[in-house]
């Protein structure tokens, strides 16, 4: 939602606004001349200049307005897409819309890659309406159809999941009471200054089919679900001008879209070879001094690199547990070395998808290789992580608290159960 400082009489806040549109402008130049798809991975000055038929002071200037924007970076002589050019405004990326991006349209394409992450896993017969135009439906099933390998689109009935617009409610009286359905569009209540622009302009244009795809209001569509006793997310952002509000009357299909970003790493970490993948507190992680005496008295790999007494001690690992509001149990199975290595795949996960405090604890000592092992001298390594039990954890206690059972082993054939702890923020 728009938020502004109305106590702000400056005039350099209309400046601001004419700006944009002068921006837009000269951006529209640069798509129209192929500026970004010229640059690619890098040209020099000159011959970006010749290839684009500009004298020198004009190339300058021009090539200066759009790297105040952001849109390319000049280093040593040469100009460079930034990742958000490369991405959306260069010809050769399959993210590249030109309709979009000129003329302020919606784009399909934009809408399904913030759907992706949502729909990843979720499972069954999609249908997708006409909720915004053909070209646009049609995009976002072509866009899922690759990246969503769970689900399918078959035109018969029962549908598992119903994407739609302003027809909501006729669609909700066809679908099932297991069936999740996504009311997608401009909802007045998220709505950008380009979409309120452009519903006003399609109103003076009698342009009806242009002008409906504001026609969303949240309360209304809340209301609506409310009446019918279905649960509903909340009102979900996917770009500057599309949201969208699932639904549905069985709780536990809901639960399968990965609507936060926390559930997205979940989502993703369950397709790692683990047992379970579990939400968990760092508060409800149980830590005590007694837990390094099992590795100090009772373990022959005490004094390497990631066991006691290299590794925090129960005090400085419940200070580091406090600092955190997320985490997850991960639930695996030997060989150790390949359990370690998931840890090691799920923290990289995570920091990539934006958790930048992600840190690991695996089970056991290290198993990774054998080069910092006696005799051998000490050698920094960054693949190493310590324990739960290492850092203190009691390691029962904190999953008996999550609902899992565990006992002592009573000979070395039988079946082990490692544990490793995700911490995120």
């Amino acid at each position: 939602m728009n938020k502004f400082d109305y106590q702000n009489d400056n005039y350099d806040f209309l400046l601001q606004i004419k700006a944009e549109q002068d921006a837009a402008e000269i951006l529209h130049k640069a798509m129209d001349c192929e500026l970004f798809t010229a640059i690619e991975e890098g040209r020099s000055f000159s011959d970006l200049a010749n290839g684009l038929h500009l004298d020198d002071q004009e190339a300058h200037l021009f090539l200066g307005v759009i790297e105040k924007m952001g849109l390319i970076i000049r280093k040593e002589g040469y100009l460079f897409n930034t990742p958000v050019s490369m991405k959306y405004l260069s010809k050769t990326s399959p993210f590249y819309s030109l309709d979009a991006l000129i003329n302020g349209e919606f784009s399909g394409m934009f809408i399904a890659e913030k759907l992706m992450p949502i729909l990843e896993y979720f499972k069954g017969n999609v249908c997708i309406e006409r909720f915004l135009s053909d070209a646009i439906s049609s995009s976002i099933r072509n866009f899922l159809m690759k990246q969503c390998t769970e689900i399918f689109f078959d035109v018969h009935l029962p549908y598992d999941l119903v994407i739609t617009g302003g027809n909501y409610e006729k669609c909700a009286q066809t679908i099932t009471d297991d069936a999740v359905i996504a009311v997608i569009g401009s909802y007045a209540e998220e709505s950008s200054l380009p979409t309120a622009i452009r519903s006003y302009q399609a109103y003076l244009k009698k342009d009806s089919s242009m002008f409906s795809v504001n026609a969303l209001a949240a309360k209304d569509v809340t209301a609506f679900f409310e009446k019918k006793q279905m649960m509903q997310t909340p009102l979900l952002q996917l770009t500057r001008d599309i949201s969208v509000i699932f639904a549905s009357k069985n709780k536990n299909r809901l639960k399968e879209l990965a609507i936060s970003a926390e559930a997205q790493l979940r989502a993703k970490l369950k397709r790692l070879p683990v047992q379970s993948v579990t939400p968990i507190h760092p508060q409800d992680v149980v830590t005590a001094h007694w837990v390094i005496d099992h590795c100090r008295y009772g373990c022959s790999s005490y004094g390497e690199k990631c066991c006691p007494p290299n590794s925090p001690s129960y005090e400085e690992t419940r200070v580091k547990l406090d600092s955190y509001t997320k985490a997850f149990l991960i639930e695996g199975q030997p060989p150790t070395r390949m359990f370690q290595r998931v840890m090691l795949d799920a923290e990289k996960t995570a920091f990539k998808q934006g958790f930048y405090k992600a840190f690991a604890f695996w089970a056991g000592p290290c198993h990774l290789c054998s080069e910092c092992k006696q005799p051998a001298p000490p050698k920094k390594c960054t693949a190493t992580r310590p324990s739960m039990e290492s850092a203190g954890m009691d390691v029962f206690a904190t999953v008996a608290k999550q609902g899992f059972t565990m006992r002592t082993l009573k000979d070395k054939n039988e079946f082990v159960k490692y544990f490793g702890l995700l911490l995120l923020e």
